[in-house]
């Protein structure tokens, strides 16, 4: 089959985005590049929403045929070197004819289906350049990025925002879809212009990326995901309470048993601190800015995150919800699979207990360490938030400290359904809780047994091409979850926020 031209590609996206549509190729076209984000069908039904088509192929009548009928509803795209037989053959219809690099594209918009992004363009008779990098991404300012040797810039309102990558990495050879990525996931809250109308059109690529920490639960993600895995970790190049030592021993064990770990460091999460923050990410996904930007040069098809089922099926782990349906993964589930890195969370129905199992199964106790404020590689504080949790799950010591006894003292409750197992845990073994959550007794006998294995409707949410290997690997170590999630004691979750 023949590599489908990347015109077809841009104009097939600007036609959908943010949708998964239906499309029918009327061609001899590798059509893999739409393996994120549509559905390639083998026949014109009443379902399809785009037929693309080539003036060579014989069966190019049937669209016609089909255009005429009102049962139909779908957008047309017409391939051909010559633009006068397009305008010919396709008279009635008025197609709109724009000239790309490869060839003439004649483009026939169906008013009744929902507008896109290239819909609206034409429908609105404005200028249309598909060659043009910054067409399918209004506002993107070039000049903003700038790359000395191994340093890029990104020159952001704020401040300088530098990363520092990889021998080898050119920001000429790097997609502007990715670069545009990197600033709307890093300044979308507070500048406006993120939040108007673009289309992500890069094509995919072969291997997945993780966003790695080196804590617990990226550790887990990191053993369902494939072992071709890119692993990224991102270090702070600027003072802070986060110390690195924890995270590179374990990253020198990761290299010497073949798992390659890159390290890019960075300081973009000083941007927090103009709106009077402390540093940390500006959007969730901001922890993947680094993975974002390096994209093309790992040639990335996949961005894994080791987001657990707190923060996906709870909402801060306090309140139950179904994740697919929620404004946060419409959001960014279709931005990514446009981005030809499409969300890869193969934790995402795993506890952070579960997860702790999947990374003591897999021999990384005490390597994987979510405490970020130990100097000291291979130790702990013992006094943080995460060590209460994590140090607890392990059957180890820690310290009540003002940071935990804040954290127990607020509702909803951090992390809550997981916090409230750690604090079963310690029930069970001393016979006592803290007073901060003396409010928590009455369900510190509810049965949370469930946490120990996963929920199985999150491996729908992942990328198709991985869905297979991540259930195979997280099925030799948990069983899936009995109960219906959905369904948790809504008394349990009342007081884990505290109502």
């Amino acid at each position: 089959m023949k590599a489908l031209p990347y015109s077809i590609f841009k104009v097939v996206q600007g036609l959908s985005y943010p949708r998964q549509s239906e499309i029918r190729f009327l061609a001899e076209w590798d059509t893999c590049d739409f393996a994120c984000t549509q559905i390639i069908v083998d026949e014109i039904s009443v379902t399809t929403d785009i037929v693309v088509v080539s003036l060579t192929d014989s069966n190019s009548d049937e669209v016609i045929k089909k255009l005429n009928q009102p049962e139909y509803n779908f957008h047309v795209v017409i391939f051909s070197h010559v633009e006068e037989d397009i305008q010919t053959l396709y008279e009635e219809f008025n197609p709109t004819v724009i000239q790309a690099r490869e060839a003439f594209l004649g483009i026939i918009i169906n008013e009744t289906l929902e507008l896109s992004f290239l819909s609206k363009k034409i429908t609105e008779k404005g200028s249309i350049n598909i060659d043009d990098p910054q067409f399918f991404i209004p506002g993107f300012e070039s000049g903003l990025w700038s790359q000395e040797k191994n340093r890029i810039i990104f020159d952001a309102p704020e401040m300088a925002v530098e990363f520092i990558v990889p021998d080898g990495f050119s920001l000429k050879r790097t997609s502007l879809d990715l670069l545009w990525a990197v600033e709307h996931v890093l300044l979308s809250p507070w500048h406006e212009k993120y939040n108007n109308d673009w289309v992500p059109t890069r094509r995919p690529g072969n291997y997945p990326g993780l966003s790695f920490s080196g804590g617990v639960d990226s550790t887990a993600a990191m053993c369902l995901m494939p072992n071709n895995t890119r692993l990224l970790y991102l270090e702070r190049n600027f003072d802070s309470m986060i110390k690195h030592e924890n995270a590179h021993r374990f990253i020198d064990l990761l290299n010497k048993e073949g798992k390659e770990v890159i390290t890019i460091k960075s300081n973009h999460e000083k941007i927090r601190t103009f709106y009077n923050k402390n540093p940390g990410f500006s959007t969730d996904y901001a922890c993947m800015a680094h993975l974002i930007l390096v994209a093309d040069f790992f040639d990335l098809d996949a961005s894994g995150t080791g987001m657990p089922l707190e923060n996906a099926y709870f909402f801060h782990g306090s309140q139950v919800r179904n994740f697919k349906e929620t404004s946060f993964w419409q959001k960014y589930s279709p931005m990514f699979a446009y981005l030809g890195i499409p969300i890869y969370q193969p934790v995402a129905g795993c506890s952070e207990i579960a997860n702790n199992t999947i990374v003591n199964e897999n021999g990384y106790m005490g390597y994987a360490t979510s405490c970020l404020r130990s100097s000291i590689a291979g130790e702990t504080c013992n006094r943080c938030w995460k060590c209460f949790r994590k140090n607890t799950f392990n059957s180890l010591t820690w310290e009540m400290s003002p940071e935990i006894s804040k954290f127990l003292s607020k509702r909803p409750l951090k992390q809550g359904i997981a916090t409230l197992y750690a604090l079963q845990m310690m029930y069970n073994q001393e016979h006592k809780l803290p007073d901060e959550v003396n409010d928590l007794i009455p369900i510190i006998d509810t049965n949370l047994d469930f946490l120990n294995y996963y929920w199985r409707p999150s491996l729908d949410l992942l990328p198709k091409k991985y869905i297979q290997s991540t259930e195979e690997k997280i099925n030799q170590i948990l069983a899936e979850m009995e109960i219906d999630l959905y369904s948790l004691d809504s008394e349990v979750v009342q007081l884990l926020r505290g109502e």
